[in-house]
């Protein structure tokens, strides 16, 4: 990959390696995960639009581009993070990661069914050794779970979340190739799933209550901000530059970094599969990315 296509890799990978702690610090909160989730889109949303209109960028698209923006912001934006927000707390977070990382395979297997794009051995072999990594770093923890209901239930919606963000990387694939502004349609897109969150708030009778505690706010800042607009604009530009197979990888590296984050900040003492599953991961990385073709 080219130095530029490095660094759209690495910033949402980095930053996103620090959202599942920040995530946690809403957890438990009068600000329901669903609302908390419409309210971080939202401000999102409208910072994107206010600066497409200071630099009098285009903001508008056509019909046909809006439903497909709709498309991909309930799920990216909608389904997928309200359903992750609820799956914290009734999981841990290693089983989330686990979760997504599904998507370096869900989302080039969508891309050939909807697209026809080819899916390289290399695709899969960098894949398969990620998944066994991230299994790997959060083994020991997952073996101390006792199956539930509520169990069951994360599980259920975190394989749904997966799914569906990877519905939603292929429609923006589509508008990629349309040569729609990622900055536009991601804006929409935000919108979109903001605008989802809210009705389905309202309508499962859940009441919208502010949190006031400075942290929750912190919080929210963060993932707003450098969680949500710089890495979602790196991770769809990026999508648009080397394809589904390296950008989904993305995927597999920030749960990696989130462990590497929780030895570094919170005196985490990895087990030996902990630091095997690094090694396996960052094998899985070198296969998918060092390739001229994924």
């Amino acid at each position: 990959m080219s130095r530029r296509s490095w660094i759209l890799f690495l910033t949402p990978v980095l930053i996103w390696s620090t959202t599942f702690y920040a995530i946690t610090l809403q957890l438990g909160s009068v600000t329901t995960p669903t609302y908390a989730v419409g309210l971080r889109f939202g401000c999102a949303a409208a910072l994107l639009f206010a600066w497409l209109a200071i630099r009098k960028e285009p903001i508008a698209l056509s019909l046909g581009m809006q439903g497909l923006t709709a498309i991909s912001g309930l799920c990216s934006y909608g389904i997928s993070y309200v359903l992750t927000y609820i799956a914290e707390e009734t999981i841990p977070s290693g089983l989330v990661a686990i979760a997504f990382t599904l998507m370096v395979f869900l989302t080039p297997a969508l891309a050939r069914l909807t697209y026809g794009t080819p899916i390289t051995r290399r695709t899969w072999l960098g894949g398969s050794l990620g998944l066994l990594g991230v299994v790997l770093c959060f083994l020991p923890d997952v073996l101390r779970i006792d199956v539930s209901m509520s169990f069951v239930t994360g599980m259920a919606a975190m394989a749904v979340a997966a799914l569906v963000s990877s519905i939603g990387a292929v429609c923006s694939m589509r508008l990629n190739s349309q040569n729609v502004p990622v900055v536009t349609y991601t804006a929409w897109a935000m919108a979109y799933g903001a605008a989802a969150a809210f009705v389905y708030g309202a309508l499962s009778g859940q009441s919208l209550h502010l949190d006031a505690r400075p942290l929750f706010w912190a919080a929210f800042a963060y993932l707003a901000l450098p969680g949500t607009i710089v890495t979602f604009l790196s991770y769809l530009t990026l999508l648009k530059r080397e394809g589904s197979a390296r950008t989904m990888y993305v995927s597999v590296m920030a749960p990696i970094g989130a462990v590497i984050v929780s030895v570094l900040w919170e005196d985490f003492h990895p087990q030996a599969l902990t630091w095997l599953g690094i090694v396996v991961a960052l094998a899985g990385a070198w296969v998918t990315l060092q390739s001229r073709k994924a």
